[in-house]
């Protein structure tokens, strides 16, 4: 199974619409989204799209469709791109790599994977890492953390 991974530079840069491109090309590709909360801090993005809401556990595997499709998300825009499957895994930053691990393996059977995330690179060395960023985009730590691993950088 090939990976794919889209990571950026900050919020808002532009990561699910390269994944969208992506999705419409290869035909039968699944895809994970993925976000990292950080227990009792105030949301990096100031949005309230409850990414972050009570993760009782280290990860949580979402799957559900009525979640997964739910209008102007980033699971709908991969959805709605062609995605096979597409789950979203949410975690904190220890069960990270658990959550990927167990995600992946629920998705073993798919023809290719395409994920947006940055802190997945740590864990995983994907068949090609891009990465998406504006000519003045100021990087957000986990986009720091993880550039030197990317192959592919795109500017918007």
């Amino acid at each position: 199974m090939k990976i794919i991974t889209v990571s950026g530079a900050q919020s808002g840069v532009g990561k699910t619409k390269v994944a969208e491109m992506l999705l419409k090309k290869l035909k039968g590709w699944s895809a994970i989204k993925v976000t990292v909360s950080h227990r009792g801090s105030v949301c990096p993005i100031d949005r309230d799209c409850g990414a972050c809401a009570k993760l009782g556990s280290d990860f949580a595997i979402v799957s559900e469709r009525k979640i997964i499709e739910q209008k102007g998300k980033d699971t709908q825009c991969f959805k709605q791109a062609g995605a096979k499957d597409v789950l979203w895994l949410k975690a904190h930053p220890q069960g990270l790599k658990q959550g990927l691990k167990k995600t992946l393996s629920l998705l073993k059977k798919a023809r290719g994977i395409i994920i947006e995330g940055n802190s997945i690179l740590k864990y995983l060395k994907p068949d090609l890492a891009i990465f998406v960023k504006r000519g003045n985009s100021v990087f957000k730590p986990s986009a720091k953390e993880i550039f030197n691993k990317v192959d592919l950088v795109i500017t918007v």
